[in-house]
């Protein structure tokens, strides 16, 4: 049997033979039963690099899935694979440790019979001559089972060096009434220095910049280091930062000078998404998996041939059975019933497994305040001394149990706060939350969510009550709320929603009730158009008094290019009716990002002020360095305010300096160096970024393992060639700032036409730049890539005389047509 050309070159084998005499003599060479032409054999001695798909050795489906490349080569008359690289695709089967390092260590084993290698009892490859690719051929013992890990534990940092991170918000406002005006600025710095995984951090405000009594708070300045699932905290903390699980609800504010230890960081990152159990199938070909729960398709999921966990992320939580499908070429050739075990607590939890603990001491500085009704009593500041522990735990009952327990002492008082969280199953979940002390202080919250079956609506209520002892600064309460939700779009089209709630607290003698109803009237090309009612009553300080009440209604219009207006009518607690319209413009591109205006008049009633109207005006900006939105409001008693606020942060690492509109604790620096308004894309997780200038900052979480792909923008008219630095992984905790600084050209095709010093065309001659050559037509035109920050051409005449061109390309987006050139007479080559 002989083989053409055409049937080697298939299956991924590409083929450039250049047939030199010497080649067209060669003897053929015999493989098996194929003949193979002397000169494709001279080519097969010099190496080749060809495909190795993998198949289950029970089936005899051809297989398409690719797991690596291998270099061959004829030595001899025999066929030897010099070496396999094994290609790691998010698809593929996975291959045991024992097969993965036989196929790693191979170098240069022949073929038995230039057919087979044997590499494992549970693995072989196979030349497969008429296609000229090779196959393994695996059992099930070949491979590993690719489970999806239920928590992740974050690596070592990608930044050796220091860096700072910098988050700012600042505000100002300005009041005009008729008596005087007032003004007052404030400035909030977060501000997280790091050294790899250690990082120190401060926060603060001041508050009435410009004015002389000028204010500052300094909230927190402590020492961190969160690390294979440990954090340790010390310094000066605010009660927040104690609290990775503990609950000090029992404080009122105050600052602790102290140290918090315990396993709940956030480097262990926990996928609650998944069921508790893995749902594993295999598949001895590429196909399908079909997951039924009660007859009902729940999911349809595609994977190759091996053994794979089923993505759980989208099933419902609870515990149920379902029954699970596995289809090759629609014919089902497996089928199992699993157990899907999401417990709804899971969704809450992100730390060390399913228990987690912690303690903490230190010095207390808090206020002695007493809130007992009718002896509120400041006493004043307190120091003295803090120490506690907590632990949490997961268990699977039912849906999901979480219990949390917090036990703490400060000054003369031991307190214990406890929650409990129970999911019952999808439709019911209860909870509680309990506070005792030892001064006789005691408080309940209790809490029941139920969802009916098919989304016809929900029932919430919840039960709060408390006794106040003698030395806590906690106030005491006494009230609780219900409501429901219906979804009467289950009953009648474009039914809308209606909920319907009532809270009464006897503390303060008051009681609230509101009844609020939307549906959607019409959706369309042009429009969407919504309605909004509502009904408020409220009962004060009186069980006799026949309550207050407030009634709204209001048409909402969502039109084409991000615009939005709203049409209502209100009526008040006093009987004064209000005319309300509100409206807003987004936009995808530019520095404003938002503008929106609402204006409100009075229609009848009294009403308090001079005057009928008021207006506000809003604008919300955003750029690659800041963000921030400015208003302007008019009130009805003629009353002017103004507000702008401005947010931001500010990186800087191994003497790089980054700005960003966003407030975040780490980032990367990407410098890109690029010539003139080009402009590039990052996709970092997924997300894309626009780069811009010479570098950009991009403010990221910490506690984050980032994949960056430098990329062109898609949106932009540039050319870049990305030679190296194209992706990296970095591993950012608080304060982490890292720099890439990828080998970027910007790339430009120059059209023209070139004349020599003395006016005449320059016709078929070679240009040369620093990346290519091009020759020019008979008409001396020509077209080439150039990059930007190189813009200079060299051209060589026939007799060897050198000219060049310095080409402004600054403006030129990926392609320019540059007219005639005249070139420079030279005396050697330009470097290139």
């Amino acid at each position: 049997m002989h083989m053409s050309f055409n049937s080697l070159a298939g299956r991924g084998v590409i083929l450039s033979l250049t047939l030199i005499p010497g080649y067209l003599n060669a003897a053929p060479v015999k493989i098996g039963h194929y003949v193979i032409p002397g000169a494709f054999a001279q080519s097969l001695e010099q190496g080749m690099s060809v495909p190795v798909y993998i198949r289950y050795e029970k089936t005899d489906e051809k297989s398409q899935q690719k797991i690596a490349d291998a270099v061959i080569s004829l030595d001899n008359g025999n066929i030897i694979v010099r070496s396999i690289t094994l290609v790691d695709l998010p698809d593929n089967a996975v291959l045991s440790d024992k097969t993965r390092a036989m196929v790693d260590k191979m170098r240069d084993v022949k073929f038995r019979d230039n057919t087979s290698i044997v590499l494992t009892p549970d693995a072989s490859l196979t030349l497969n001559v008429s296609s000229f690719h090779l196959e393994m051929i695996v059992s099930k013992d070949a491979l590993t089972e690719a489970i999806v890990a239920r928590s992740s534990l974050l690596g070592p940092s990608s930044v050796n060096g220091v860096s700072n991170v910098l988050n700012y918000n600042f505000g100002s406002y300005y009041n005009d009434y008729k008596n005087g005006s007032s003004s007052r600025s404030y400035l909030t710095v977060d501000n997280m220095t790091a050294l790899r995984e250690h990082h120190f951090n401060i926060n603060g405000s001041l508050y009435g910049i410009g004015n002389s009594n000028s204010t500052g708070k300094l909230y927190r300045a402590m020492y961190e280091r969160d690390v294979g699932g440990y954090r340790v905290a010390l310094g000066m903390l605010d009660t927040w930062n104690v609290q990775s699980i503990a609950s000090l609800n029992a404080l009122n504010g105050g600052k602790i000078y102290g140290v918090s230890y315990g396993n709940k960081g956030s480097t262990v990152i926990e996928n609650t998404t998944l069921a508790l159990t893995p749902i594993k199938v295999f598949l001895p070909a590429a196909g399908e998996v079909h997951v039924f729960r009660e007859g009902r398709l729940l999911s349809v999921q595609n994977f190759n041939m091996g053994s794979y966990e089923i993505d759980t992320s989208k099933f419902p939580y609870g515990v149920y059975d379902v029954r699970v499908d596995i289809v090759v070429n629609g014919r089902t050739v497996n089928t199992l019933v699993s157990r899907v075990n999401k417990i709804f607590s899971r969704r809450q939890q992100a730390g060390a497994g399913s228990f987690s603990w912690q303690v903490f001491g230190g010095s207390l500085d808090y206020d002695r305040v007493s809130y007992r009704r009718h002896h509120y009593r400041d006493e004043g500041s307190e120091q003295t001394w803090i120490a506690g522990g907590a632990a949490s735990a997961t268990l699977a009952v039912l849906s999901g149990l979480n219990v949390k327990s917090t036990l703490y002492g400060f000054d003369a008082n031991a307190v214990n706060e406890t929650d409990v969280t129970l999911s019952v199953n999808e439709h019911v979940s209860v909870g509680a939350q309990t506070l005792v002390a030892n001064d006789g202080t005691w408080r309940n919250v209790s809490n029941i969510t139920l969802s009916s079956p098919g989304g016809f609506g929900s029932l919430w209520a919840s039960r709060e009550d408390s006794h106040i002892g003698s030395r806590l600064p906690v106030q005491e309460r006494d009230n609780d709320s219900v409501g429901a939700t219906l979804n009467l779009s289950k009953f009648v089209p474009h039914g809308g929603s209606l909920t319907v709630s009532q809270t009464v607290n006897r503390y303060s003698g008051n009681k609230y009730r509101n009844l609020d109803y939307s549906t959607t009237l019409y959706s369309g090309r042009y429009a969407t158009v919504g309605l909004r009612a509502g009904l408020q009553r409220y009962y004060y300080n009186n069980v006799n008094d026949d309550g207050r009440q407030e009634r709204y209604i209001s048409l909402d219009f969502s039109l084409p290019l991000a615009s939005w207006m709203s049409l209502g009518v209100s009526r008040d607690r006093y009987g004064s009716t209000q005319g309300n319209i509100s409206a807003r413009k987004q936009f995808a591109e530019g520095a404003i990002r938002s503008v929106g205006l609402s204006a409100s008049t009075r229609l009848s009633g009294e009403q308090a002020g001079d005057n009928r109207y008021s207006v506000n005006g809003n604008l919300g900006y955003d750029t690659k360095y800041n963000a921030g939105t400015v208003s302007v409001t008019r009130a009805g008693d003629a009353s002017t305010n103004m507000n702008y606020s401005s947010q931001g942060s500010v990186a800087w690492a191994g003497g790089e300096f980054g700005l960003s509109k966003e407030r975040e604790r780490s980032g990367i620096i990407i410098k890109t160096d690029s010539v003139g308004d080009g402009r590039l894309a990052a996709k970092i997780n997924n997300q894309h970024y626009v780069l811009s200038g010479s570098s950009s900052f991009i403010a990221l979480p910490p506690y984050a393992q980032y994949k960056l792909e430098i990329m062109n923008d898609k949106n932009s008219e540039d050319s870049f060639d990305i030679v190296s630095g194209r992706k990296d992984t970095l591993n950012l905790y608080p304060g982490n700032v890292g720099i890439v600084s990828p080998d970027i050209k910007s790339m430009v095709t120059v059209f023209g036409r070139i004349r020599y010093p003395d006016g005449n065309l320059a016709a078929n001659v070679d240009i040369h730049n620093h990346i290519g050559k091009t020759r020019t037509d008979d008409k001396g035109e020509f077209a080439i890539d150039i990059d930007k920050k190189f813009p200079v051409i060299t051209l060589v005449s026939r007799s060897g005389n050198i000219c060049e061109a310095d080409l402004d390309l600054n403006k030129a987006r990926g392609a320019a047509w540059v007219g005639d050139i005249q070139c420079n007479a030279q005396e050697s080559l330009a470097q290139r």
